[in-house]
C-alpha cells in the first residue's frame, strides 16, 4: 500500500472538517496546540451536530454512546465539548461488558478520561471478566450459564479498539495478549471449526468490509487493522490475509471505497455514500499502514 501526498491533501480538504482534525493529528503529526489543529477543531465543533447541540445528553443508552463516539472520532476531547453529564450517566449504569459498554469506554479514553478513577475501575472490571478464550460475552448472559461460555467477537472487536486507544495514551490493557491470541487463532475473522467461513458472514456485518462509522455490532476492516497496528500486531502470519484485503481496497489514488455504513436514522457522523471514496475509511487505512511501516511489515 502506498500513501500518496495527494491522498493526504484530499483528507485535509475542508469538505469534511472532522476528518481534517484527525488527519492533522494522526497523519501530519501536528501537536494539539498547533494553530491549524486549533482552527480545525473550532470548525469541527460548529459543524458536528453532537458538539453543536448537546440536547442528546438528556437521553440514555445508545444515543449517548454514539454521540460521545462522534465527538471522540472527530479529534475533540473533554476540553472542547462539555460531555461530563453524558459521562456521568453512562458510568452510573451497571457494567455488563457488552458492546455498548466497551464502545463507550473507548470513547471516554479518546475524550481524555483515561485517568478518571471511574474509567480505571471499569477497565479493571473488564479485565476481570475476560473469558479464557480472550474475549467477552455480556455478563447478564454469562451469569445465567452453568458453564464457561465462548466469547462474542462483536464485543471482542470493541475490546480491541479500547486496548488500542489505551495504548495511544501510554497505558496497557492487562488482557491485551489474550485478546490478540483470540484473533490470531481465527486469522482475525474466521471460524475455528470452519476455517474458510467468516465468523460474521451476514451482508453488511462482515469484518472484511470497509464499513464506517462503528456500531455496536459492526466494526470495519480499516478500523480493526489500525488497532492491530497500534498494538504491534502486523507481522504475524495469521494477519496476512487481513492486510492483503486492506491493500486490495486501496484504489489508484490511495483511497478506500465505502462498502457499508449506518442507516440514516442511526448515523452519528455526517454520512458518506456507499460505493464512493470514504475519507474516514481512507484515514484509518493510512493510519494502519503508517504504523505497520514502523514495524517493518513487508
Amino acid at each position: 500500500m502506498r500513501i500518496e501526498e495527494t491522498t493526504v491533501d484530499w483528507l485535509l480538504e475542508g469538505s469534511n472538517p472532522l476528518v481534517r482534525v484527525r488527519a492533522l493529528l494522526d497523519l501530519c503529526g501536528f501537536s494539539d496546540g498547533h494553530t491549524e489543529v486549533r482552527k480545525a477543531r473550532r470548525i469541527a465543533v460548529r459543524e458536528l451536530p453532537a458538539a453543536r447541540d448537546l440536547s442528546w445528553m438528556s437521553l440514555k443508552g445508545q444515543v449517548l454512546v454514539y454521540n460521545l463516539t462522534a465527538i471522540a472520532e472527530s479529534g475533540l476531547s473533554r476540553r472542547h465539548v462539555e460531555v461530563e453529564r453524558a459521562i456521568d450517566t453512562l458510568l452510573s449504569q451497571p457494567f455488563d461488558a457488552n458492546c455498548g459498554d466497551l464502545m463507550a469506554l473507548r470513547a471516554m479514553v479518546m475524550l481524555g478520561y483515561q485517568r478518571d478513577p471511574r474509567v480505571l475501575q471499569r477497565v479493571k472490571q473488564l479485565a476481570a471478566c475476560q473469558l479464557p478464550d480472550g474475549g467477552w460475552l455480556c455478563l447478564h448472559r454469562v451469569n445465567r450459564m452453568g458453564r464457561t461460555p465462548k466469547s462474542c467477537i462483536k464485543a471482542a472487536n470493541h475490546g480491541l479498539l479500547l486496548a488500542a486507544e489505551l495504548s495511544k495514551k501510554g497505558a496497557t490493557f492487562p488482557g491485551t495478549e489474550s485478546l490478540i491470541n483470540y484473533y490470531l487463532k481465527r486469522r482475525v475473522f474466521y471460524r475455528m471449526d470452519r476455517p474458510t467461513q467468516l465468523v460474521l458472514n451476514q451482508p453488511g456485518r462482515r469484518m472484511t468490509e470497509a464499513f464506517f462509522p462503528n456500531e455496536y455490532f459492526h466494526v470495519g476492516l480499516p478500523v480493526l487493522l489500525e488497532a492491530f497496528a497500534e498494538l504491534g500486531v502486523v507481522n504475524a502470519a495469521e494477519m496476512g490475509e487481513a492486510w492483503r484485503l486492506l491493500d486490495e481496497k486501496i484504489d489508484d489514488h490511495g483511497r478506500i471505497v465505502l462498502e457499508g455504513t449506518l442507516p440514516t436514522g442511526k448515523a452519528y457522523l455526517p454520512r458518506e455514500r456507499v460505493g464512493k471514496p470514504s475519507k474516514w475509511g481512507t484515514l484509518y487505512a493510512h493510519m494502519a499502514f503508517r504504523k505497520s511501516k514502523t514495524q517493518n511489515r513487508a
